[in-house]
């Protein structure tokens, strides 16, 4: 049975979490309007009927888009032209008259689907359309309370009864179309004869929308509604297929991103730079375009006056000096994907007992378990390879500041590297971190002061791509960030990061340092870029009270806390807000001890921080997310050095399912709870090794039976969270580790498996079992939630608890920076460097 969650009592945290996009756009449809036409008269008329009984099955499982179009709730919507010309020139043809919308995005979807009711509505689409009803099945109340394909296909009967009874003519809008139709449709696919003939006799006409993967696996595949379907592709695709050779960029196509770009080509703060009067004659940008070895393009750049300065071809960006003047005419250039800063960026002990990892490895079979073989990339401010840490395990370094140096004469690298994968051997073992034997790959990309490009960031992350299988680099972590403002559809790192995902590499961030402001206020949507990136594992810092047993731990008070307030702005200035549920998990990061580069500039400002000493000997005290990181990035070493075959959202699903709700805090400070190393590696350790894209939704997921829900730490037991984050949405239920979800696969979020259908959570049964269950609520771990509409309120505030900023993490002169480097003595030090609790 379909799990889902209504939004009635929750609406204001609907509008904070930025389901207001969809709900705007097809919530409540119900009534009709349409041409000059006697024909639409008279579907005006049945349209009226059903509408005014809620007795019938048209009313019950469908909603009308054209009776929202002649109510004029779309008209503020700026349609996709070119994919709704598309789309109305097969609908009004002879063959294959059915579209199919592809694209990953959601709003991209639906603003297909409402242009085609305004043309309806407004008489502009052939005569064969004229009069037509766009009807979007709302699959929540189609798969609501069904157990079996006979109940689903029995209700789609009555609908296609009363269709033919009527004299409605009818598109029948079915987002996804896998969801009914094809061979991963519900219930075995119960559905999808009774719709493929329905189409095939006339009876009514079809609309689609999927991802173009799923359209060729599901459709196109299928011999008997190959001959049914045609695919829409979005403008900027069928554009790149249509470019002559010597623009091709096959290279890179297969590289980018399958993220749609939404909204305003220019960045927010890069706009507000021009708009101020006070800009600088030439910028340090990022362009991110179709194509970066596109000879038109250069041409086009040149004539600006734009220099480029570097390219990473698999992003599909170019990092480029420009004049201010430019900015205008170059977003509006045809390759033109996005505009913004290339900001600067800046940096943000008893950790093996307190993470649960000297409980696992006590376990048999478990002692070896030290991340061996595995490569882990940090991106930080060098690595000091002479350290006794990591003496010996720096398998590649590479600069991107320009300095020509690979070492740590800031000292946040080290300390990093060490927190990830260090081995004390000085100090019996006290500063350990947690993969002692993994690989450490170094690229610099913070300088002497530590602070660095987004440019050099992404140049990093190009080269993991380039270097991942030379030194099996699986894992990412990045204890830096920058002001999250551009949404993570058009963050430049966000989408590199996506892409490693997508390669097979876990990506670790750290959540930011900005959970309270100079008077101590709590504040909430504070979370720094990339850690704003879905496909991301976001680290918020526990407090441990340097206590090994956690019965006392808790989340810091400077841990930034969610959700995302980044943003994307469309042409009339209006911002969508991302809203997505971070941090996902947190990590001790209060007051640990790790390796100090020899002379750091950390120590050489505050050498009250150094509680070890001697050459490559030395250790300091710091705080921060950028040290609860590293231990998320370490653990992720350890997972695939257990299981080599998980993937980068099977890391995340173990991580979250296992970890520990802390009391007292909330899903958008801890995210699933605290990282716990223990039951991480035993979930791992039985998760099967053969697990393919031809897996099976429902298929079991364990080699031997689930394991136990709890861990002992330092003499105390806990439950895990037996959970995981979605973007809005938190899911439950033992089919997460006891059968195999399609959202564990490679190339998708780990989220993608719950559909928004009028303001309904709904599980997506080519994605999920039918024994996940989703719930909105934002859960504080004694079971009370904060999503009742009393406390989050729909015009920013989070009452009682502290304050929701307006706008994402945006710094007045356009900075990026990191996390910070706190210390834990609650002094704030004018250079902006923190020290925490």
């Amino acid at each position: 049975m379909i799990r889902t969650k209504t939004h009635q009592k929750r609406l204001a945290w609907r509008c904070l979490t930025a389901l207001g996009i969809a709900l705007s756009l097809m919530a409540g449809i119900l009534t009709s309007d349409n041409a000059s036409a006697q024909s639409t008269r008279n579907s005006q008329a049945v349209a009226e009927k059903f509408k005014t009984s809620r007795d019938n099955a048209i009313s019950k499982y469908t909603r009308d888009l054209t009776a929202a179009a002649e109510e004029g709730r779309f008209n503020s919507i700026i349609e996709r032209k070119y994919e709704v010309d598309r789309a109305v020139r097969i609908l009004a043809g002879n063959d294959k008259n059915n579209p199919v919308v592809l694209t990953d995005s959601q709003a991209v979807r639906d603003l297909v689907a409402i242009g085609i009711a305004r043309r309806i509505v407004a008489g502009d689409v052939p005569e064969s359309l004229k009069g037509k009803r766009l009807l979007k099945f709302d699959l929540s109340a189609l798969f609501k309370e069904t157990s079996d394909g006979a109940e689903v296909s029995n209700r789609l009967n009555q609908v296609l009864a009363e269709v033919q009874q009527s004299d409605l003519k009818v598109i029948l809008f079915i987002d996804p179309i896998q969801s009914l139709m094809g061979r991963s449709a519900a219930f075995d696919g119960a559905s999808s004869a009774l719709l493929r003939e329905a189409i095939k006799s006339n009876q009514v006409q079809c609309l689609g929308a999927t991802s173009d993967a799923v359209f060729h696996r599901d459709i196109v595949s299928d011999e008997t509604l190959v001959s049914v379907f045609s695919g829409v592709e979005m403008k900027e695709v069928a554009e790149a297929k249509a470019r002559p050779s010597d623009d091709d960029a096959s290279s890179e196509a297969g590289n980018s991103s399958s993220e749609e770009f939404v909204g305003n080509k220019v960045s927010s703060d890069l706009r507000e730079l021009i708009d101020s009067g006070n800009a600088p004659a030439r910028v340090k940008a990022i362009l991110q375009v179709s194509n970066t070895n596109s000879a038109a393009l250069r041409s086009q750049l040149a004539h600006y006056g734009v220099t480029i300065n570097d390219r990473m071809p698999r992003f599909g960006t170019l990092a480029v000096d420009m004049p201010v003047k430019a900015v205008e005419e170059i977003s509006t250039l045809s390759q033109t994907r996005y505009l913004s800063l290339d900001r600067q960026v800046k940096s943000l002990g008893h950790v093996q007992v307190t993470t649960g990892e000297t409980a696992m490895l006590a376990q048999t079979g478990n002692s070896g378990f030290d991340g061996s073989g595995v490569g882990i990339a940090i991106l930080d401010s060098g690595i000091s390879k002479t350290h006794h840490a990591v003496y010996g395990r720096v398998s590649y370094s590479q600069d991107f500041t320009g300095e020509n140096r690979t070492d740590d004469p800031w000292g946040h690298g080290t300390y990093v590297a060490a927190l990830a994968a260090g081995k004390d051997t000085d100090y019996a073992g006290a500063y350990s971190g947690v993969a002692t034997a993994a690989k450490l790959i170094n690229l610099r990309v913070l300088n002497s002061n530590g602070t660095g490009t987004v440019s050099a960031v992404l140049n990093a992350l190009n080269a993991v791509l380039a270097k991942r299988s030379t030194y099996n680099i699986r894992v990412v972590n990045m204890s830096l960030g920058m002001p999250a403002v551009d949404s993570y559809k058009n963050d430049a790192v966000c989408r590199a990061v996506r892409q490693l995902v997508d390669a097979g590499i876990v990506v670790v961030a750290a959540a930011g340092n900005d959970g309270k402001d100079a008077t101590q206020t709590k504040l909430y949507g504070r979370i720094h870029s990339p850690g704003n990136e879905p496909s991301a594992i976001t680290v918020g810092a526990a407090n441990t009270f340097g206590t090994d047993a956690r019965g006392d731990d808790g989340v810091t008070t400077y841990s930034s806390r969610g959700p995302t307030r980044s943003y994307w702005t469309d042409s009339f200035g209006v911002k969508h807000y991302d809203n997505l549920m971070k941090p996902d998990l947190v990590a001790p990061g209060n007051k640990l001890v790790s390796a100090a580069a020899n002379n750091n500039s950390l120590i050489v400002s505050n050498p009250s921080i150094q509680v070890a000493f001697g050459t490559d000997k030395s250790e300091m005290r710091l705080s921060g997310t950028s040290a609860a990181s590293p231990i998320v990035a370490g653990t992720a070493a350890v997972l695939l050095e257990a299981n080599p075959s998980l993937s980068p959202n099977l890391v995340k699903m173990i991580l979250e399912y296992t970890a520990q709700p802390l009391a007292g805090f909330n899903t958008l400070e801890q995210g699933a709870g605290e990282v716990n190393v223990e039951g991480a590696i035993r979930l791992a350790k039985v998760v099967r090794t053969d697990l393919s894209a031809l897996t099976l939704v429902g298929a079991g997921l364990l080699t031997s039976l689930r394991p136990a829900a709890q861990t002992t730490i330092a003499g105390q037991t806990f439950k895990w969270s037996q959970g995981v984050i979605f973007k809005y949405d938190f899911a439950t239920g033992t089919d997460l580790i006891s059968k195999y979800q399609a959202v564990y696969g490679s190339g998708v979020l780990i989220s993608d498996g719950v559909l928004i259908t009028d303001g309904v959570l709904v599980c997506d049964l080519s994605k999920l079992s039918t024994g996940v269950l989703v719930s909105d609520n934002i859960m504080i771990s004694n079971g009370l939630t904060l999503s009742d509409g009393t406390v989050l309120m729909s015009n920013g505030a989070l009452l009682g608890d502290g304050v929701l900023l307006g706008d994402g993490v945006l710094v007045g002169d356009g900075v990026l920076f990191g996390d910070g480097v706190l210390f834990g003595d609650g002094v704030l030090f004018g250079d902006g460097v923190l020290f925490g609790d």
